[in-house]
């Protein structure tokens, strides 16, 4: 088991209450930027995404999912890990963790939303890491 408490963590999403979301929706996307001065090598460097989902209301079969994308270029982009999909109204808190290990040099968060009368939705999502690193959207 790995210890990522006084770790490295940085903001990937954050969909404040104040504005929440009723449509699907796309984070900013994101490299991953290791610290090459740490001595860990980039395939031993783990990452975790710890989210935080709140849904509200909704009819007709409401629905929120939160997903995290990779991408080699910043334009074709691939599921990589999804939080479980929530039904019913809560806050849900969640950590989510990238099938086989694979984290692509890119990365972005998706909101997924659905229903008839389709749920208010906040969130926020953390990528916390066994190394030092730093999101650059550049």
């Amino acid at each position: 088991m790995k210890c990522y408490c006084n770790r490295f963590g940085s903001k990937l999403l954050n969909i404040a209450p104040a504005a929440p979301v009723t449509v699907t929706t796309l984070g900013t996307p994101y490299r991953i930027l290791p610290d090459q001065s740490d001595g860990q090598t980039d395939a031993a460097q783990d990452y975790k995404f710890v989210t935080t989902l709140n849904v509200v209301g909704g009819s007709g079969t409401p629905a929120a999912q939160l997903v995290i994308q990779g991408s080699v270029d910043g334009v074709l982009w691939f599921d990589v890990a999804m939080g479980a999909s929530r039904t019913v109204a809560g806050v849900y808190a969640e950590i989510v963790d990238s099938a086989n290990g694979l984290l692509m040099p890119w990365v972005r968060a998706k909101v997924t939303v659905a229903g008839t009368t389709p749920p208010a939705v906040d969130a926020t999502i953390d990528v916390v890491s066994t190394g030092p690193f730093q999101l650059s959207n550049s």
